[in-house]
């Protein structure tokens, strides 16, 4: 990596940095309120933050193969392994930084996992509850789903049905405890 290249990316992380740590200084305003869209949001985000999270799963037997470490160039080379390559300029793209998200960030996907047991289930709505579980999966991992209330037998204007009496029975419970939606939603 050259060195104009590698301060750019430190330049660009460092912005990142501010701005992240500008929208959690914000302060929540008062004309901010619970809507199903804003719940759809943040469950959406704390499931994609959950799937992220909890790392690859398999079966027990599985093993990965994870190889040693190279401490530097003459380890590398003196193993077999050759030159070792490096991202040109256009694929820098590739190789993000990622920010892990903050403790408050975390205590908020956890608390948004718990709302379809807290303001669903436990009033009698599993229903809504299991559709909205449903849409919220299909849309973090990406897939349609049309589809998967199709291998279900739920019919579409009756799973959507759910899935937004879900949402809105999620926004009026948050909104009667007083709960104040994360900035940047």
């Amino acid at each position: 990596m050259t060195r104009a290249t590698n301060r750019q990316l430190v330049a660009w992380a460092a912005e990142a940095m501010r701005q992240a740590s500008a929208e959690m200084a914000e302060p929540a305003h008062q004309d901010e309120c619970w809507t199903p869209k804003v719940v759809a949001a943040q469950f959406v985000a704390a499931l994609a933050w959950a799937r992220h999270a909890a790392g690859r799963t398999a079966p027990a037997g599985f093993s990965f193969v994870v190889l040693p470490f190279m401490a530097d160039f003459d380890a590398h080379f003196e193993s077999g392994w050759g030159l070792p390559e490096r991202p040109d300029d256009d694929d820098l793209e590739a190789c993000r930084l990622t920010i892990p998200p903050s403790a408050a960030q975390i205590t908020r996907h956890l608390s948004a996992l718990e709302w379809p047991a807290t303001y669903l289930v436990a009033h009698g709505h599993s229903g809504s509850a299991q559709m909205l579980g449903l849409w919220a999966t299909c849309k973090a991992y990406r897939r349609p789903f049309d589809r998967a209330c199709e291998a279900r037998s739920i019919g579409r204007s009756a799973a959507y049905a759910l899935r937004d009496r879900g949402l809105s029975l999620i926004s009026q419970g948050l909104a009667r405890e007083l709960v104040m939606p994360s900035p940047g939603q």
